[in-house]
């Protein structure tokens, strides 16, 4: 539940009109036990998480109508992390919308990334044993410009974004596409976007560097990433796939393949619920010119104490394949409130 406050300071003294404020947010902590091998080394720790299931964030909007169906708002997220009180930026736009469309500018995160998550049966595209299109960033997208088109056809929505870098060279200047299409429980989206010589560029692997895989290299021309997400709700039960790569035109052996497969439920008429993901990924860069590989797995099950409130369970594995000797594990309870 969002709680409104009447932002009286915001009203227009002309017209006497008034803006909307909110105050929203959603924050997750959670107890993990984790486990890594490295070839026949293996070493266990205990700690506090974040973000297992969802990102700890508060966010601040606003919003005006200004008639004739047009609106104006903004927005301003930040990303805290209770556990260490430290606080960082995370997005923020200000926009108008109206029969036109929605325009707003600021940073969002990357239209790869929302539909990463979509694909994802376990609820997050993230956490431990997800290892689908994890080279892909999913960091705020900052300097944008984003336009959501207007229905042009019944479940159809489309949305572009710009980014400008501020480099007189054009580097990492960067354009994205979005597409869905929704009709009853069926869903498809599809992302693309192209960054120009976007500078280190990184590689990654589902298993958060420990491997000593991640690598970052000078990336000239221009880096492509594309993803795709269906989903299915057949009521009892939703499936989701979803399939993503990226390439750097100025280096052939620097590129990723990724997959994801799984079903989430209710179990019935109960407040719990479970997500069982399974996912994989192919890496390839000039230190593991042969390719990476991975697999992983993920298994989230939630028990809903109330509607902004939950206790949950998870529990995910990532294993390198080849070369062999790699893992990481993680299991934790946790709790989490929007409010």
């Amino acid at each position: 539940m969002k709680k409104t406050l009447v932002a009286v300071a915001a009203m227009v003294a002309v017209s006497g009109a008034m803006a909307d404020v909110t105050i929203s947010g959603f924050v997750d902590k959670s107890v993990n036990m984790n486990t890594l091998v490295n070839n026949s080394a293996k070493s266990s720790n205990r700690s506090v998480g974040a973000n297992a299931i969802g990102q700890d964030q508060i966010t601040f909007a606003a919003s005006e109508d200004l008639g004739s169906g047009m609106k104006a708002y903004a927005n301003l997220s930040l990303m805290p992390t209770i556990s260490t009180m430290a606080i960082a930026g995370d997005i923020g736009q200000v926009g108008i919308k109206g029969s036109f469309g929605d325009l707003r500018i600021g940073s969002d995160y990357s239209t790869t990334w929302y539909t990463n998550n979509m694909a994802d049966a376990s609820g997050w595209g993230t956490g431990a044993g997800n290892v689908h299109n994890v080279s892909t960033q999913g960091n705020p997208t900052s300097n944008v410009v984003i336009y959501t088109l207007p229905t042009m056809a019944t479940g159809f929505t489309a949305t572009v974004a710009s980014r400008s870098n501020g480099s007189n060279t054009g580097a990492g200047n960067a354009f994205a596409y979005l597409l869905n299409y929704t009709a009853g429980g069926f869903s498809v989206q599809y992302a693309a976007a192209n960054v120009s010589n976007p500078g280190a560029y990184f590689i990654g692997d589902g298993l958060g560097g420990q491997a000593a895989a991640a690598t970052f290299e000078a990336a000239t021309g221009t880096a492509r990433a594309n993803s795709t997400a269906l989903t299915y709700d057949f009521g009892l039960a939703k499936i989701h796939l979803g399939y993503a790569n990226s390439k750097n035109s100025g280096d052939t052996d620097q590129k990723s393949n990724s997959y994801t497969y799984g079903v989430s439920a209710p179990l019935g008429s109960t407040p719990v619920s479970i997500g069982i993901a399974m996912s994989g990924a192919t890496y390839n860069s000039n230190a593991n010119v042969n390719g990476l590989k991975e697999s992983g797995y993920r298994i989230l099950g939630k028990y809903a104490l109330s509607k902004r409130t939950s206790l949950y369970i998870q529990n995910g594995k990532a294993t390198q394949t080849t070369p062999t000797g790699f893992s990481t594990s993680s299991s934790g309870l946790g709790i989490t409130h929007s409010f």
